[in-house]
């Protein structure tokens, strides 16, 4: 399987398979990429290491996982993040239901590509922060950021979004 987008901003390229109403997600980082920390409201992932390690924070689990440690599972409502550990890492990713995840990593793969983000991940002028004052908004019963802040993301939504 070979990666169909790519975020220069996480650095996490990514592969898409549907299965029925739920998405399977390879994810390839590079050796520093990661995935802020986000939760969903609905969703459950089942995700496991493929190839090399990964930093995880599960809720209140934090730690390195490799393929041995099997599937870890992120129950609807948890915060959680990866990250890559200084060396490549494949992840694969069952998304229950899958709702719009693909849509909201193509379009942020999308943003990043545009330059609409630093390298930092923080918009990029006005017009970066317009894009993702809207990116919020749209996502924001299936994917939520947990930074920055509620309230400041509500502003920026209000202020912003159209």
């Amino acid at each position: 399987m070979q990666p169909t987008d790519h975020d220069p901003v996480s650095g996490v390229s990514y592969a898409f398979t549907p299965d029925g109403d739920n998405l399977v997600v390879d994810a390839w980082f590079e050796p520093h990429a990661k995935l802020p920390e986000h939760f969903h409201p609905v969703q459950e992932e089942q995700w496991s290491v493929v190839e090399g390690r990964a930093r995880v924070r599960n809720g209140d689990f934090e730690g390195v996982v490799a393929p041995e440690h099997g599937a870890q599972v992120v129950k609807p409502g948890t915060r959680h993040s990866v990250a890559a550990c200084g060396e490549p890492v494949h992840t694969r990713t069952l998304v229950l239901p899958a709702l719009r995840l693909q849509q909201f990593l193509e379009e942020s793969a999308a943003a990043g590509r545009e330059g609409l983000f630093t390298s930092g991940g923080l918009p990029r002028g006005l017009r970066g922060a317009r894009w993702a004052a809207t990116f919020l908004k749209r996502y924001r019963n299936e994917t939520v950021m947990t930074s920055p802040p509620q309230f400041a993301q509500s502003a920026l939504i209000a202020l912003l979004a159209r």
